[in-house]
């Protein structure tokens, strides 16, 4: 069929239009290149939106890559092989005999994916479809119920543990424990059970060398809150543990009917709904190997914190018992090298293949069959949320980068349409059509802008990994981790349309507005202008600041007839005025305080009237026709050094905050861990050997040393048991004290209080005290037990009492170099008392297992190095379990918290993009301004005015606008940090949290003067080279030629 002539015409014109297209682009190119100083502005903008852009999709690209790495290291089984077939007569692939069961092992080892595993009695069999299957819940753990030992107070211990169900699903609420095999205790697994990356989770005792070391001596392993609950130490021994085990559950459907034979206790789990029949089992003889810090939730298949044993303890019947009811497992550890890392998808994707290929086996003579529980893929499931919260606080901080690019960009585009507004219309005068025009003139936007663009995401995607390398603000150092973001092609498209997109949209508005004025308004100069919305600009910045006033409020506890809780008292609407009301507080100050900025010649006049040189600048003031474009420039500078100001403020608190957490983990330069008891002579002994091993001109003595003294008391009256730690005289010469972790803001006060009989106490510690606020003294008391051998060989068991009277001076938080939970439970005396307690021959005999030293100033580099290299020195010491440094701990903190809080790296890009835009945006727009003011300077020197006067009164006029926009841009800046300060406090504390830090780090402003002066020089600077090179050829040009209308 032929086609109609109207289609044959429009598919020429088509094909006509395609033909043209590199000649036009190169024509639009040449006069883009032309015209190169009004462009300026345009690719200014576009650069920048493409950049920050660019990096906002890429850098979440990069995290998840960094974070599935990192996240690897807080895991310690990677996967948990149960049998296929639930228990049964009639299952098939099954074994009772738990020797057959654990030599699977050397099959899994052999297979290259994997590099350690061992027998676990634990959690039952998992056989589930998928993460979220209900049938997830009903498998149970191995659960204590009663531990007994001649020390301590097992009384005192609670073995319910509700975290497990408020941080996970609903599989069990109590403390679960778990008997180890030979493979899990040597090895990778046990490698990982010891240390968490750099970290060791060991904070008493050590991890057994071997299965056959956790065999013979009957080892046990205990989270810090049971040891500290029931007062024990490393090397005590518990008489009998018991547990129950389950052999039997029954759903909602079936309750009613009840057990046929439960040879056990019934018992009801209320938040899953299922009743299970448990039974007690009881292993005899432990002895305290070590005691972990307890981690934060992880993977709930294994459940989390609980206590390890060695599977040595159990008898072969028990084994038997266990094997029969499938509470067996194997654990696994995955060859990580071998894990893409690249993204989660991919992780996952090799992690399905590895289940599939591991589930297709036939395992033993047998035939054994088994289920493949991955933990990794649970992992990833959780990261994907969590980095989803990430994200969502990464793009919200970048929020006044992205406005600001865009600002730069439309404000640029009207500067750069407005020069060609007389060539537009001389254009139409000769015959030009608006169709012919405008295809000129947006053809021009384009090729800008594609070059702006590109640049941008070019610098884009090789500044990410940098980004990601940031330890602090403005400070980078590779963490060793390979990325590689990279954008697919629709994320790509998407920031094409969004950046040139704009641009075009954009230019193409502000063309039709030119080509439909009448050619005498554009060749005459004769402009409409809009009235602006000053209403709603005010009422903006209004809401900002009620914003500020109330978060002002709510941070300083009340204020006036307002409580803490603030002026707003619903949450949603509190939570969204936060959230919102430093944007409106940005926007609508820089909209607001731009006129005031605009105004500057006029409050620089008013406040230099008493100089003669006033009065001729003052004239020449009078006839400025610049005004929309200088109030343009103020706003752009509000807009840059509001977001300079903010980006350096919060992000030298986070530098600051990284230090202050790093000198409550660490307490000290270094603190070192002994595996038995030594004096303070032995431990300086040998440290010093280390010191000269080490041979570091940078240290060469110990400054200072201290200890803090571990034991137990109890509130007279009372059964209870207190962790009590003592600090000796002199301790804060060594230890780090933050004013964060003692009541009161006076560290002195504090220290001179424990020195007097005064104690401080834990959150949890203080329920236990009865009236603890009372100003007369509270008893405590402490036993000491005598152990001998009686005639028949019996234990004899004499116990001394002793007590001091102590003076509550307030609640602490924690104590530098230990647990900051334990300290929640713990009360802090000083060693006046402690001396009463235990008498002066125990104080001055005193030997602990944990030291402190102050070496150097380790804020200073080489001091830093320095103490890298001696704590390794010490590390190979006799007798030296571990050494942790200031400068090694530091440099994991500014790795992790530039990892998982993200900002370092965000707000240094933050920090750059604003202090050049700002540089840059002076230079461009002044220079358009100038230009635009030809005429006017040239009349100026028609009149009379020397070049001399011409150039003071350009100068006076700028430099009062920017002096002014600059002065408030900084004060827009503190506010706005401020006003942020509470929503990077909310994050900060959840991601705390989620590295294990039990008591986060409040954020006080840092402000950084000299770092905000040097931008401000700078873009005085770039304003007065602009200033003058324009000013001078403007006064080089033809005034003949200028005033006849150029």
């Amino acid at each position: 069929m032929a086609l109609q002539p109207s289609t044959v015409s429009w598919i020429n014109r088509a094909s006509d239009r395609i033909a043209a297209m590199p000649d036009n682009m190169i024509m639009s190119a040449r006069g883009a290149w032309r015209g190169r100083e009004r462009g300026l502005a345009v690719f200014a903008g576009v650069f920048l939106a493409s950049l920050v852009i660019t990096t906002v999709l890429a850098y979440a690209v990069g995290l998840s890559q960094a974070f599935l790495q990192y996240s690897l290291q807080e895991e310690i089984f990677d996967a948990k092989i149960d049998f296929a077939e639930d228990t049964g007569d009639d299952a098939d692939g099954r074994t009772n005999d738990s020797l057959l069961w654990e030599s699977m092992c050397d099959e899994f080892v052999e297979m290259e994916e994997f590099s350690d595993c061992g027998l676990v009695y634990g959690r039952q069999g998992v056989r589930v479809d998928g993460f979220f299957d209900e049938d997830f819940i009903i498998p149970q753990p191995l659960n204590i119920i009663l531990a007994e030992g001649p020390t301590g107070d097992w009384s005192n211990v609670s073995w319910d543990y509700p975290e497990a169900l408020e941080l996970g699903p609903p599989i069990n609420g109590d403390r679960t424990v778990r008997f180890y095999g030979e493979g899990i205790w040597d090895g990778e697994l046990g490698e990982r059970h010891s240390t968490r990356g750099q970290d060791s989770r060991i904070v008493y005792g050590s991890w057994p060398a071997s299965a056959a070391d956790a065999a013979a001596n009957r080892s046990i392993v205990l989270p810090s809150e049971v040891a500290s609950s029931a007062g024990v130490a490393v090397n005590d021994t518990i008489s009998s543990l018991t547990f129950t085990y389950v052999t039997g559950y029954l759903g909602y459907q079936n309750v009613a009917d009840g057990f046929e034979d439960c040879q056990g206790e019934e018992y009801f789990n209320a938040q899953s709904g299922y009743v299970y029949c448990r039974v007690n089992m009881t292993v005899h003889n432990l002895t305290v190997a070590a005691v972990y810090q307890e981690g934060g939730a992880g993977n709930p298949t294994l459940l989390f914190n609980p206590v390890m044993v060695s599977d040595a303890t159990l008898s072969d019947e028990q084994k038997l018992i266990l094997m029969n009811n499938d509470h067996g497992y194997l654990g696994l550890a995955v060859d990580r090298n071998q894990l893409p890392t690249t993204s989660t998808a991919d992780a996952t994707e090799w992690l399905d293949a590895l289940k599939k290929d591991v589930e297709s086996g036939n395992y033993t003579a047998a035939g054994i069959l088994v289920e493949y529980n991955d933990l990794i893929s649970g992992t990833i499931t959780f990261l994907n949320i969590f980095l989803g919260i990430i994200q969502v606080f990464d793009y919200i901080l970048m929020i006044p980068i992205v406005i600001l690019s865009f600002s730069v960009l439309i404000y640029g585009l009207v500067l750069s349409l407005e020069q060609r507004r007389r060539e537009i219309s001389i254009h139409r005068v000769i015959g030009g059509t608006e169709r012919n025009l405008s295809r000129m003139i947006l053809s021009e936007i384009t090729v800008i802008s594609i070059a702006g663009w590109f640049s941008g995401y070019s610098l884009a995607l090789i500044s990410v990994p940098l980004v990601l390398d940031a330890v602090g603000f403005m400070s980078f150092r590779s963490g060793g981790i390979d990325i590689s973001p990279t954008l697919s092609f629709w994320a790509t498209l998407f920031i094409i349309l969004l950046t040139v997109g704009l641009a075009w949209i954009f230019g193409r508005s502000r063309t039709r507005d030119f080509l439909t004025i009448e050619i005498d308004e554009g060749v005459r100069r004769v402009v409409k202008k809009r009235k602006p919305r000053t209403w709603l600009h005010i009422l903006v910045f209004a809401i900002g600041l009620f914003a500020y006033f109330e978060s002002w409020i709510q941070s300083s506890g009340g204020w006036f007839i307002y409580g803490s809780s603030g002026i707003v008292r619903n949450f949603v609407s509190n939570a969204l005025l936060l959230l919102l009301g430093p944007f409106c507080l940005w926007i609508g100050g820089a909209l607001v305080l731009g006129r005031v900025g605009a105004m500057g010649p006029k409050i620089m006049t008013a406040l230099m009237s008493w100089s003669p040189a006033i009065s001729d600048i003052r004239r020449g003031l009078r006839g400025s026709s610049s005004s929309e474009s200088v109030n343009r420039l103020a706003v752009i500078m509000l807009l840059t050094l509001s977001i300079v100001t903010l980006a350096a403020v919060q992000g030298y608190t986070g530098t600051a905050v990284d230090e202050r957490t790093t000198s409550a983990q660490t307490g000290a330069d270094i603190q070192v861990q002994f595996d038995s008891p030594v004096t303070e002579q032995q431990a300086r002994d040998e440290v010093m050997l280390a010191i000269q091993r080490a041979g570091d001109g940078d240290i060469t003595d110990i400054d200072s040393m201290t200890s803090v003294a571990d034991l137990f008391t109890n509130p007279g009256g009372k059964s209870a048991l207190l962790r009590t730690w003592v600090l000796f005289d002199g301790h804060e010469d060594t230890l780090i004290w933050d004013t964060q972790a003692i009541p009161g803001d006076e560290i002195d006060a504090v220290v001179s209080g424990w020195s007097d009989g005064g104690f401080t106490a834990g959150e949890q510690a203080r329920e236990i005290f009865e009236d603890i606020e009372s100003e007369s003294g509270l008893i405590i008391q402490y036993t000491e037990y005598d152990f001998q051998l009686g005639p028949d060989f019996e234990l004899l068991v004499t116990t001394t009492v002793t007590e001091s009277t102590v003076t509550y001076q307030g609640r602490h938080s924690w104590v530098p170099g230990l647990s900051s939970s334990e300290a929640e439970q713990a009360i802090v005396i000083g060693e006046s008392t402690y001396r009463e307690l235990v008498g002066n021959a125990a104080a001055d005999s005193y030997a602990s297992t944990r030291w402190f030293f102050e070496l150097c100033d380790q804020s200073d580099e080489d001091c830093a190095d320095a103490l890298r290299t001696v704590s390794v020195e010490i590390g190979n010491g006799n007798g030296v379990t571990a050494a942790s440094d200031w400068s090694t701990a530091h440099r994991e903190n500014e790795r992790n918290g530039g990892l998982i809080f993200g900002t370092p790296g965000l707000l240094s890009l933050q920090f750059v993009v604003a202090s050049l835009a700002s540089v840059a945006s002076a230079f461009v727009f002044l220079s358009l301004v100038l230009t635009q003011r030809k005429r006017e300077l040239a009349i100026l020197q028609a009149i009379g005015a020397s070049p001399n006067q011409v150039i003071r009164l350009v100068l006076f006029e700028i430099l009062s606008i920017l002096l002014v926009s600059m002065g408030l841009g900084v004060i827009l800046g503190l506010a706005i940090a401020e006003s942020f300060n509470g929503f990077f406090g909310i994050f900060g504390f959840i991601f705390q949290l989620f590295l294990g830090q039990s008591a986060p780090i409040s954020r006080e402003l840092v402000w950084p003067w000299l770092d905000l002066a040097l931008v401000n020089a700078s873009v005085l600077i770039a304003v007065m080279v602009a200033l003058l090179y324009t000013t001078r050829r403007a006064l080089q040009a033809d005034l003949a030629v200028v005033l006849k209308g150029e």
